[in-house]
């Protein structure tokens, strides 16, 4: 997965010339919108602010919102992120950034797999991997139809963040996921990892790993509640990003 990862990173479109605007739509949830920072922001405006230093002038609009699944995303973003990139100044290099699958995820073993499907898991999972299967594949076509410069995020393994493996935090707040749901959702977290290089390798979009990191896992880059990162945690994850999107 790292290999393809790279190979993903140096096959994307060439970097903006030095000295263009950007125009950055970022989407998703509360990865995105900034929760659990203290300094406030999150990632999206510290790329901004990196991003103002060789390209100025360059504009962010962040879509996210906190607790959006892709299906949210789909019905509440992707029209306005669509509009925006299509009315981008002229001369002006068109980004989105896309980061999603984590409600997606605490929500099959919250709720869906439980209510929806009595437990029936060889049911369940596949039809949710099929829908975000789905989902992911309109996101990107919508997004890639503007002409822009198209990045995505690989999930991290949200079964080793404290709020998981912390039985009193996590009952506290996903009071339906069970210690045998965990490794379910480790597993459901490759699947739409592999769903999302697949889309990425199809269309040529930027990789971001955050697969491959314990960014979600040390208290030092993770807030009090175990599940978002602190202002440390989104200093590096600007640093993730901002690696991929100036990438040659």
């Amino acid at each position: 997965m790292r290999a393809l990862i790279l190979f993903l990173t140096i096959l994307m479109s060439a970097a903006p010339a030095l000295g263009q605007s950007v125009t950055l739509v970022t989407l998703g949830d509360s990865l995105t919108a900034g929760d659990g920072d203290e300094v406030g922001g999150g990632y999206p405006v510290r790329l901004l602010n990196r991003l103002q230093g060789i390209y100025p002038g360059s504009t962010l609009h962040n879509l996210a919102e906190s607790g959006w699944t892709s299906t949210d995303l789909i019905n509440t973003q992707l029209t306005p992120a669509v509009n925006l990139l299509n009315s981008a100044p002229a001369g002006n290099v068109k980004m989105a950034i896309v980061w999603i699958g984590s409600n997606d995820l605490f929500g099959l073993y919250n709720w869906v797999c439980d209510m929806d499907y009595g437990n029936n898991f060889s049911l369940c999972e596949p039809e949710d991997l099929q829908n975000y299967t789905n989902n992911l594949n309109t996101i990107l076509d919508a997004l890639s139809a503007t002409g822009a410069r198209i990045f995505i995020a690989l999930l991290d393994d949200q079964s080793r963040r404290p709020v998981m493996t912390d039985p009193a935090r996590r009952f506290a707040a996903y009071d339906n996921i069970s210690d045998s749901d965990l490794p379910r959702m480790a597993n459901q977290v490759r699947n739409y990892n592999n769903v999302i290089l697949s889309a990425a390798t199809a269309r040529g979009i930027g990789v971001a790993d955050f697969f491959n990191t314990t960014l979600f896992e040390d208290w030092a880059t993770l807030s009090e509640d175990g599940n978002h990162p602190n202002a440390a945690g989104y200093d590096a994850i600007t640093d993730i990003w901002y690696q991929v999107v100036t990438s040659p």
